[in-house]
């Protein structure tokens, strides 16, 4: 339901199930877990996925066959001067293969640092909008987005920061359809 919180969406997914989430704005206070091979986690109308605690938004372990699908990633204010590490993070850093014969897919997948949010007042931030560690991971039609406006304001260097759009340690790893811009 709209009104889940990453708490009760992360107990489905513990119990291994697949999770489709309607479309919403969700303020995500801790990342997203799929951690079961070949889990899926779907949005539907671009369900969107706001990184409210400067955390990851959606976090997949070292697992093979995982998709996540049709979501919308977008950063929130920074705390403390801290930016979320990564929207979406695809393998804990531990050097995983993946598999060619399961490979994880990433399809449909926007990300935002900025745009309805972010102006010198009130900035939004994230180090890397997509960071792939794990091999043999597919991407398809992506946009990874540092916003060129905001609200009522003019874009500045710090309203909206972002380092990377991504960043892939992985091998075979490949993506189709990438459009991204980190700066303005």
């Amino acid at each position: 339901s709209v009104d889940d919180t990453a708490a009760a969406i992360n107990k489905k997914l513990a119990a291994g199930l697949h999770v489709v989430l309607p479309p919403a704005v969700y303020q995500i206070d801790e990342p997203l877990l799929l951690n079961t091979k070949g889990q899926v986690l779907l949005g539907l109308g671009l369900a969107t996925l706001v990184s409210a605690k400067q955390n990851v938004v959606v976090s997949v372990g070292d697992i093979d066959g995982a998709r996540v699908a049709g979501v919308l990633l977008q950063a929130g204010p920074p705390k403390g001067g801290v930016s979320a590490p990564a929207l979406l993070q695809w393998g804990t850093g531990a050097g995983y293969a993946g598999s060619a014969a399961a490979p994880g897919f990433i399809h449909d997948v926007f990300a935002r640092v900025g745009g309805p949010d972010g102006s010198a007042a009130s900035p939004v931030a994230a180090t890397t909008m997509l960071h792939v560690r794990n091999g043999h991971v597919i991407g398809d039609n992506m946009w990874l987005w540092r916003a060129d406006h905001v609200k009522d304001a003019a874009v500045t260097y710090d309203s909206n920061r972002c380092d990377h759009c991504l960043v892939v340690d992985g091998a075979d790893v490949t993506m189709h359809a990438l459009a991204a811009a980190p700066a303005a």
